[in-house]
């Protein structure tokens, strides 16, 4: 689940967006009158709000494919890729929180479904199963598939399947898309779904790049019991989110947090027609959508989304840090380093020089203070390019703490502004915030230094 976080109470923290694409509305917002009414607040959206917002897009719609696809907001009672909320929720705000000013912020709580595109995909293929027949009409020979009905190693599928589905569908068209089930033996036999897409005059492995995706059987319809096995589908009355979540935790219960599956099955709507879901298991159960949180903002005139990421530095982020530093610059607590100075008992950065001359002489010995101080903020704020016992403070604690960070959340770039505080030299205390971009995904995300109101300047 993606975690909350909400604005710092000053505005002020606003401001050191740096080239954020939201940087000149942040600019705006110190320049509220004094009598100006903002709040903060998280709020989760409900099932009238869905349709409320389907209501609102609709005004806006141009086309009749652009009002088929934001009723599907209603419809699922979430978002998606084709439906993104950064686009739909701002109006909704506008809204429904008419007296607020600018400056105001909500985290908000929706449900997302992912892929539209994928589900009609599934929803509109066909599925066949490879009977004994099939299988012998492709060779029963040594080695062939009709030896022992299933493929394997040796006897591989997409050596007789293109052939075998030619014969099948000798009217196909550019674009038909076929699911074919079929037994392959490797240490025993186990049933594998391949998609089959017709392309450029004949059949061919691909077509839809899922591999997480399950195919009711009879015999499942039949385990669910009741209407659904009377029918062998689903429908308005035996509508699938009551019954396929506790289906995919019986059937898969070793499944982890954040993994996700595509079910395919028979739903009846007058007529009996394919359908997909996508489920999402968050640790405990199997739910339709995914919550996702995200925060918008108000401007002068209207609410943006923001994606923005904004969090104060704890005692068990600092500890984060001491963990990835050479044993020679930590103490004997092992709760502090002296690398960058991080101190998860203290709360905060010691930029006390005594202490980097007695665990890095080698650098610290015989400099001055500003020369020092040079080197302990850029060993805070940046070296992106070191390796992790070495690099950057902020940049470590990011790496570790988002390591599966993303660039762009619905087209805008992400940026994470740090809040902490310093023990400086003269045993003061100062509080900073800095800056960062995510530039690139990966194992970790990679950051790169925006701003920050520090000392320290590139």
């Amino acid at each position: 689940m993606i975690k909350k976080y909400i604005l710092f109470s000053a505005i002020a923290a606003l401001l050191l967006a740096g080239c954020n694409p939201n940087e000149e509305l942040y600019d705006e917002l110190d320049k509220k009158t004094s009598d100006a009414y903002t709040d903060q607040f998280d709020y989760t959206l409900t099932d009238e709000d869905y349709s409320t917002i389907t209501d609102l897009a609709l005004e806006d719609a141009e086309t009749a494919e652009d009002s088929g696809m934001v009723s599907m907001i209603e419809e699922h009672h979430a978002f998606g890729d084709e439906f993104a909320a950064a686009d739909y929720i701002p109006k909704f705000l506008g809204n429904k929180y008419v007296a607020l000013d600018q400056g105001s912020s909500i985290n908000v709580t929706y449900n997302y479904m992912g892929s539209v595109e994928t589900l009609n995909t599934l929803s509109n293929a066909n599925y066949y199963t490879l009977s004994e027949a099939d299988y012998d009409s492709m060779g029963e020979g040594a080695d062939e598939p009709g030896e022992y009905d299933n493929f394997a190693y040796d006897v591989p599928p997409e050596d007789y399947l293109p052939d075998f589905m030619a014969s099948k569908y000798p009217n196909a068209e550019e674009g038909d898309l076929v699911a074919v089930t079929y037994e392959y033996y490797d240490n025993g036999v186990s049933e594998v779904t391949d998609f089959y897409s017709y392309e450029d005059g004949a059949w061919q492995a691909g077509g839809l790049s899922v591999s997480n995706f399950y195919v009711m059987t009879s015999s499942d319809y039949n385990s669910i019991g009741g209407g659904v096995a009377n029918f062998g589908n689903f429908s308005d009355d035996n509508p699938p989110d009551n019954y396929l979540p506790t289906f995919l935790k019986q059937n898969y219960p070793y499944a982890e947090e954040g993994d996700e599956m595509y079910v395919v099955y028979k739903y009846y709507m007058g007529y009996e027609t394919d359908k997909a879901s996508k489920y999402y298991f968050d640790g405990e159960n199997w739910k339709p959508h995914q919550e996702v949180s995200n925060q918008f903002i108000k401007g002068d005139e209207s609410w943006v989304f923001d994606p923005t990421v904004r969090f104060e530095i704890s005692s068990s982020d600092y500890q984060m840090i001491v963990d990835q530093r050479e044993a020679q610059y930590v103490d004997s607590y092992g709760t502090a380093e002296f690398y960058s100075g991080a101190s998860a008992y203290h709360g905060n950065f010691s930029l006390r020089i005594p202490d980097r001359v007695e665990y890095d002489p080698d650098t610290f010995e015989g400099l001055g203070e500003a020369e020092a101080r040079e080197i302990m903020w850029n060993r805070i704020v940046n070296m992106a390019g070191e390796p992790m016992a070495t690099r950057g403070a902020l940049i470590v604690l990011l790496q570790n703490k988002f390591p599966n960070a993303q660039p762009k959340k619905n087209g805008v770039d992400v940026y994470y502004e740090v809040s902490f505080q310093t023990y400086n030299n003269d045993r003061s205390r100062s509080n900073y915030t800095v800056t960062y971009q995510c530039t690139a995904s990966g194992s970790p995300a990679e950051f790169t230094y925006v701003d920050g109101n520090t000392p320290y300047s590139e």
